[in-house]
């Protein structure tokens, strides 16, 4: 049907004031052109989220009325920008209670397609957002391209070019694997405080371009809660950032604030996006491995291996906030020859909080992977800052049981050389961290690859054949920065280990 006979429809079932259906025009204007702030009753803009085989998630927010009560607005799906003919729609209620959010799952559509989205209300339009839905269930299917990418702080340094950029970088979707927002650890505590933190990033221009223009599979990090989040935080603050999350973001909340899920891709992957934080023990690496401790927790643990064994995709991809890959920055392996009483894969770790304290934990998944014959998996991670790739062991001299591609910051630290040795030109400071690089390479005999340095994301191309890993740099000092690949890697189906493709301009390669 065309938009007018919807709202037409919908006006004679009584879900919209008849005066909205016959006096708003047909069609309404798209909305502000990139790039330009949000006006009227949409002011953070619009996303999609989780493609499925049959629709999608949609979410806007609508600006609070006057009165702060719930509010009406239709939602609309076509077939082209315009939206003059509609494949669905109905009417949503912007809740206060949900601080005015609309969250939809869109359900009906053809699988493997783009459409095109709006929402309306009687003040006004949303602009015009395009969705993504999935293969169908076990379709064959010969590519995906997808990025991932986390850590976009507002700071004085950065502009989110790497959000403008990624818009032209062709992706399905992109997985953002958290520190979408950065809470105030001491003043954001109650619900409205971690709301509000949401919507002063919606704010920014260049993030609603991107958002509008490429479906978003999200998951949280410690920035959506305070710095270094564990099980252990306090309640109410705890439950106030994971509301706050599932309101502001295209994830449904299945009703006990849980955001790990999996989808498909048809034949060719599936996707797992797991949560490491609120399960997590607190991150102690001189306990990493107590077989007690977990990041995932022990439901958690169960579902992830059970949706890997289960998996009878090309691929099992696994979006995991934080890097997995062993990061040492002493090597003391060979110290248990002299005390076999020390700990397994012996060393000075980097004190990131990632899966190195979980030590246990991580042999456990690997093994796993490895007693099963659970192969052609690959951990597409970030939350370091630091782009890394590596291969996966139960330990060490152990067959490589999966990979580890780990994304740079999408806006965060845009100039470490300086800020590390703010005395020095910054070319001679980028040379000093070179050698920190090939040393902390030479330290970790599965990492391929470690830049200190650059800002990013990393992009995905999946064939039933291959992985191939670009990542991706983009200087966010500058606002129209191009993109630029500085090293890439593949995994060939059925072969273990990543493959160098490209060595680039930056960076240390193993």
């Amino acid at each position: 049907m065309t938009r007018r006979e919807l709202l037409g429809a919908l006006a004679a079932l009584g879900a919209l004031p008849a005066v909205a259906a016959a006096c708003t025009p047909a069609p309404t204007p798209a909305g502000p052109p990139p790039g330009a702030p949000e006006v009227g009753s949409f002011p953070d803009g619009v996303i999609s989220g989780d493609p499925l085989p049959d629709g999608s998630v949609i979410w806007t927010r609508l600006a609070r009325p006057s009165d702060g009560g719930d509010r009406s607005v239709t939602w609309m799906v076509g077939d082209d920008s315009s939206l003059s003919v509609l494949r669905a729609g109905g009417v949503a209620t912007a809740v206060a209670a949900a601080d005015h959010c609309v969250k939809v799952r869109v359900t009906g559509l053809e699988p493997d397609r783009w459409y095109w989205y709006r929402f309306e209300t009687e003040e006004g339009a949303s602009r015009t957002g395009r969705l993504r839905t999935a293969p169908a269930t076990g379709a064959n299917v010969e590519h995906l391209r997808f990025g991932f990418g986390s850590c976009q702080q507002i700071n004085g340094s950065s502009w989110f070019s790497a959000h403008r950029a990624l818009v032209d970088e062709d992706l399905d979707f992109f997985v953002h694997l958290g520190d979408y927002v950065y809470v105030n650890d001491v003043a954001t505590v109650g619900l409205e405080d971690y709301r509000a933190t949401y919507r002063r990033w919606r704010q920014q221009p260049y993030l609603r371009d991107f958002h509008a223009e490429v479906p978003m599979v999200a998951m949280w990090d410690d920035g959506e809660f305070v710095n270094g989040v564990d099980a252990t935080l306090a309640e109410p603050r705890f439950s106030n950032g994971k509301q706050a999350w599932f309101d502001h973001m295209p994830v449904l909340d299945p009703g006990d604030r849980q955001p790990q899920r999996s989808f498909g891709w048809g034949d060719l992957a599936d996707v797992f996006m797991i949560d490491v934080r609120a399960h997590r023990d607190p991150a102690v690496l001189s306990a990493a491995w107590d077989p007690t401790r977990t990041t995932l927790g022990a439901e958690q643990y169960a579902w992830f291996t059970q949706g890997l064994a289960a998996s009878e995709a090309a691929w099992r991809l696994v979006g995991n906030p934080y890097n997995i890959n062993v990061w040492k920055l002493i090597d003391l392996e060979w110290l248990r020859s002299i005390d076999p009483n020390l700990p397994p894969d012996h060393g000075v770790y980097a004190p990131n909080e990632a899966w190195d304290n979980y030590a246990r934990e991580r042999r456990d998944l690997m093994q796993f992977l490895l007693d099963r014959g659970i192969g052609d998996t690959a951990f597409c991670s970030a939350h370091t800052h630091i782009a890394m790739a590596a291969d996966l062991r139960p330990g060490p001299g152990r067959p490589v049981a999966a990979t580890d591609v780990v994304a740079g910051s999408l806006t965060a630290d845009p100039d470490i050389p300086s800020a590390y040795f703010p005395d020095l030109p910054r070319e001679v400071a980028e040379a000093v961290v070179g050698i920190g690089e090939d040393w902390i390479v030479g330290q970790n005999p599965d990492m391929r690859y470690l830049n200190l340095i650059d800002q990013g994301w990393v992009t995905v191309d999946v064939t039933p054949e291959e992985l191939r890993f670009d990542i991706r740099r983009v200087d966010t000092r500058f606002e129209d920065a191009p993109a630029t690949t500085i090293a890439a890697f593949r995994v060939v189906r059925g072969r273990p280990g990543l493959e160098v493709v490209s060595a680039g301009d930056r960076g240390a390669i193993g």
